[in-house]
């Protein structure tokens, strides 16, 4: 079956009214299905050699570009992250379409979590997994761990005139099925009252929307990174970075030659909460 037709099945099965039209001047060689009634419209872009071997760096960051400036919610679904991950992104969609678990923050407490807590949440409940942070919170609502966010140590920047210290908050996730109304707020003011930050940075990727909730808690937009390179075999469906290729290659173009497609996702967006004086 094809993968457009698994996320329709699902879309179907939950009783989510969609549209496949593009709304875009861009063209697209993969289905759009558009839910008018959440303004969101997923893209699914299946794994295919012919479909994606011709495909310029920036063409799915360019589309990202044109659904933020007509304000439409848009969803770059892969179809490897699709296969791999497919309860995940089920229940993340399903939160979006306000299907999920709602908890108030304001029943939760802050706790500090240790190393083995934050990776075993993170590889159950955020799609990237979990990754190198020094500071790590949770919420909880009485024994259950419902959300958690981690934040870098602080790191001396140089791009400016005078030296400063900055942090960056590195994940933010709710427990799959759950929605912790002012989760991340609560965590983020926890942080800041702890370790008192003059200068915050953090990332939204813009495969899944345009880091909105940011500016909601006073970041500002700063720019958006360039698309990010993977290389990915279509039997396989395991997602390689350039620096960590497979130990039986050297090259990029060892791995194309056996197979693997070169593709670029829609790079990342860059916020900052900057508290200094000016």
């Amino acid at each position: 079956m094809q993968f457009a037709e698994q996320v329709k099945i699902f879309l179907a099965q939950q009783q989510i009214t969609f549209d496949e039209k593009n709304p875009f001047s861009t063209k697209s060689k993969f289905p759009f299905l558009f839910i008018a009634e959440h303004n969101l419209l997923i893209h699914c872009i299946c794994v295919d050699a012919i479909l994606l071997n011709n495909i310029q760096l920036n063409y799915f960051s360019h589309l990202s570009d044109e659904a933020n400036h007509q304000k439409i919610k848009l969803i770059h679904l892969w179809e490897d992250v699709w296969q791999q991950q497919t309860a995940l992104i089920q229940l993340r969609l399903l939160a979006l379409f306000g299907k999920s678990t709602r908890i108030y923050a304001r029943q939760t407490q802050v706790i500090r979590l240790n190393k083995k807590v934050t990776d075993d949440f993170l590889n159950a409940n955020h799609l990237q997994k979990t990754t190198n942070a020094y500071y790590k919170y949770g919420l909880f609502l009485k024994d259950e761990l419902v959300a958690i966010c981690t934040f870098s140590k602080s790191r001396v920047m140089l791009d400016g005139p005078v030296l400063y210290r900055s942090f960056e908050m590195v994940r933010f996730a709710n427990k799959i099925g759950t929605t912790v109304i002012g989760g991340l707020s609560k965590l983020l003011e926890h942080f800041i009252k702890q370790h008192h930050p003059t200068h915050l940075m953090t990332y939204a990727d813009r495969d899944w929307g345009f880091g909105e909730g940011y500016k909601k808690l006073g970041f500002t937009f700063i720019e958006n990174s360039t698309p990010q390179l993977f290389l990915i075999h279509p039997k396989e469906m395991i997602r390689h970075y350039p620096h960590r290729l497979p130990s039986k290659f050297l090259t990029i173009d060892e791995m194309r030659n056996d197979g693997y497609i070169k593709i670029y996702n829609a790079g990342n967006a860059k916020f900052i909460l900057d508290n200094r004086i000016k």
